[in-house]
């Protein structure tokens, strides 16, 4: 990749969404994606595609390892694509390449890429490295002839290592491409120091699940929290997707933009929100806007 030197003062807000979404299951975190800028492609490793139906401007490609005794290849299949996505980032090319029978005019090039999940993903990428390893697997074998089942187990940890390092040299590779990059974590309880497992306990916050990929928060100036929030509205009570892009003392969240504590589930209006505000900034002499934002902001 050629070196490049930018004016950072001049660049535009939001050229590039790096995005980290944290939440838990059914949560809302593949919705919160597929608002993002279009056309939008789905790296869907939980095999739920379905959950994006009817929205335009969405496409997923599933990947789903095969059985014993066919080798793993459903994280091989991921960086094919993601390597064809570094030569182009044309739709209709990549349907092509792969024989993917996609119906879409020449030229519609993808704006956002999103990795579904990444904790999926990685078991993708762990079963694929144990088939072709074998000092990194325990193997356990269940049924007898042809309905001989064999489960790879973890050995040691050269086998989380070389998960956690395929995965992020995945990230890394869609970060660098001229395009947005959303990837999407669970979320488990945060255990305490003292926690032993026999005996669980736990801070009450939230932490990323599996812990491993913590580290790839790094990446990512935005780390967005999705929760199921209760509201009141003509007096009825529902839980609905609520986007908590601030920290706060359940979970580490974070961000560059200027939003509110509590956002709408929508990429691009939240965009379109922070890109208002900095307008107004920048119209107001450079002093902040006129709605407060969070305590402990930086602007």
């Amino acid at each position: 990749m050629p070196l490049e030197l930018r004016n950072m003062e001049v660049e535009p807000p939001v050229s590039k969404l790096k995005l980290c979404e944290v939440g838990s299951e059914q949560n809302g975190k593949s919705r919160l994606a597929a608002t993002g800028r279009v056309p939008i492609l789905f790296h869907d490793f939980d095999n739920k595609r379905e959950s994006l139906q009817g929205i335009p401007g969405v496409y997923a490609i599933t990947y789903i390892d095969p059985a014993w005794p066919k080798q793993p290849d459903a994280f091989q299949l991921f960086l094919d694509v993601v390597s064809q996505l570094e030569e182009s980032l044309d739709l209709n090319v990549l349907s092509q390449k792969f024989n993917l029978g996609l119906n879409v005019a020449p030229g519609t090039l993808v704006r956002t890429n999103v990795v579904d999940s990444i904790n999926t993903c990685g078991k993708s990428a762990s079963n694929y490295a144990m088939f072709n390893s074998p000092d990194l697997r325990r193997d356990i074998v269940l049924g007898k002839g042809e309905k001989t089942l064999k489960l790879f187990i973890q050995k040691n940890w050269d086998a989380w290592n070389a998960e956690v390092k395929a995965v992020e040299n995945a990230v890394l590779r869609l970060l660098a491409l001229p395009s947005d990059t959303i990837i999407i974590l669970h979320e488990t309880e945060e255990e305490a120091a003292d926690s032993t497992p026999e005996k669980k306990r736990f801070t009450g916050r939230a932490g990323v699940y599996p812990a491993r990929y913590q580290a790839l928060l790094k990446y990512f100036p935005e780390v967005w929290r999705i929760k199921l929030t209760q509201i009141v509205a003509n007096n009825q009570t529902k839980y609905v997707p609520r986007v908590y892009p601030f920290p706060n003392y359940e979970f580490d969240s974070g961000t560059t933009m200027l939003l509110d504590e509590t956002e709408e589930p929508n990429i691009r209006n939240m965009i379109a929100k922070h890109e208002s505000r900095l307008k107004q900034r920048s119209l107001s002499g450079g002093q902040p806007p006129s709605k407060a934002l969070p305590q402990g902001v930086k602007i």
